[in-house]
């Protein structure tokens, strides 16, 4: 027997890929589906798309391809098939495919910790991974009960399916008389069984039988070669189907993660509320969504003890990503965006700090004279911040930059310009940048 082609490995990984069981999973199925394919605990599988979620974002798409193109083992079609689908199905895949999109941006896109590769890195983990364990395993297990009972028996996997033959298990019952089908062969006459029955005209008469009739044929006790014409006669097929077994009770909704979004909703409607009504600069934007963050992980540490509200894992990665987006860049200052420059006459207009919102920004000092150490500090949220220093200073700069680049700044230490005597005063720089590049030039 040859060794199996890769290309047929292939094909056999699809043919018997992992059928989604929403009964035993949180979501979807899926993890369950891939561990009871495979033989793994569905944890390690959650734990796995969680990992690659964080770092690189590609948790959450494979998670959607996956419930996109394992059929469901109650119905054996997948979510992206048309045709009869559950009503749950209906409701939650334009759900889950907006929020698959939103996070998938916040997390490859440009602005995502997955600009490294590492989204692609987690995407060829996984797919690994899922190599690994049909090599492990790759003949599918048969199906629970609880999954085959609407659709009859056989393993349901995909390309491995059968339908019940209509031969029922006591079709071929032993001890019983033949059933007489078109094709069974009648004696010639009939001959009554009972003497009584017939009658003559005299009794000195003797009774003379004109009938003839066939002696029965019997097949014999041992027949090998199955030459007995009479063994050959079979009953004829019953195309009756079996009875289906009821469908299971539904499952009655719980209402815990309606409950604990409309909680979350008025805390941080509250809390906005009240900032807007004291003008308090504690009230960010930030702190408002942590309010509700904090009311939706409360929401999920109780229902776990229930298991409830796992819908809630839905809002909790968009909302974790607006709270930090919304911390790294409060405040936003829109009257200081678009294209700016600032050219200070004298040393003595020279503000101590400088920011600037959306935009281009230019702070000019190569005309100034210093006369003593100073200190400026500016920050760009989104944009560019430009430093030009005078080359009769020493200069110093602490450039910090979250996402973008502070590679045009000068090095660190202090940095004596061409026209510096040794007892010129030093200029520090304090720029920062949420999403952007700073440069500082002498």
């Amino acid at each position: 027997m040859s060794n199996p082609t890769f290309q047929e490995q292939i094909n056999d990984l699809w043919r018997t890929r992992p059928v989604r069981l929403p009964d035993q999973g949180h979501v979807a199925g899926v993890c369950a589906g891939i561990g009871y394919r495979y033989g793994v605990d569905p944890i390690l599988v959650r734990v796995a798309f969680v990992i690659s979620t964080i770092f690189g974002g590609s948790g959450i798409l494979l998670y959607v391809v996956a419930w996109l193109t394992f059929p469901r083992a109650d119905i054996g079609q997948t979510a992206a098939a048309p045709g009869r689908r559950h009503r749950s199905d209906k409701h939650t895949k334009t759900i889950v495919l907006v929020v698959a999109l939103a996070i998938a941006a916040t997390t490859i896109g440009p602005l995502g910790a997955g600009q490294g590769g590492s989204g692609l890195i987690g995407v060829m983990l996984m797919l690994g991974g899922l190599w690994l364990l049909y090599q492990r395993q790759p003949v599918p297990p048969v199906l629970p009960p609880s999954s085959t009972q609407h659709i009859g028996a056989g393993t349901v996997y995909p390309g491995t399916g059968f339908t019940p033959g209509p031969f029922t298990p006591g079709y071929f019952a032993p001890n019983q008389p033949p059933t007489y089908t078109p094709y069974t062969k009648l004696p010639d006459s009939y001959v009554p069984t009972d003497p009584a029955a017939a009658t003559s005209s005299s009794e000195s008469a003797p009774a003379v039988d004109l009938s003839k009739s066939e002696p029965a044929i019997t097949p014999p006790a041992w027949d090998p070669l199955g030459v007995a014409p009479f063994a050959w006669d079979l009953p004829d097929p019953v195309t009756k189907n079996p009875p289906l077994l009821p469908l299971p009770p539904r499952r009655r909704r719980s209402r815990w993660t309606l409950t604990v979004l409309g909680l979350a909703i008025i805390a941080a409607t509250a809390v906005g509320a009240a900032g807007a009504a004291t003008g308090n600069d504690w009230f960010t934007p930030g702190r408002v969504g942590a309010v509700g963050l904090a009311v939706i992980a409360l929401g999920l540490i109780f229902g776990a003890f229930f298991r409830k509200g796992y819908g809630l894992l839905i809002v909790t990665g968009p909302l974790v990503g607006f709270v930090i987006l919304a911390s790294l860049v409060y405040p936003l200052e829109f009257d200081a965006s678009g294209e700016q420059k600032w050219t200070p006459a004298s040393v003595s207009e020279i503000q101590s700090s400088y920011s600037g919102g959306f935009g281009s920004f230019t702070l000019d000092l190569s005309e100034l004279t210093f006369t003593e150490d100073k200190t400026i500090d500016v920050s760009a949220a989104f944009g560019e911040f430009k430093v030009l220093l005078p080359p009769t200073v020493k200069a110093q700069n602490d450039c910090t930059v979250v996402m973008g680049d502070g590679s045009r700044c000068l090095d660190g230490g202090v940095h004596a310009g061409a026209a510096a005597g040794p007892d010129a005063p030093t200029v520090t720089i304090n720029a920062k940048a949420t999403f952007g590049a700073l440069e500082v030039h002498q």
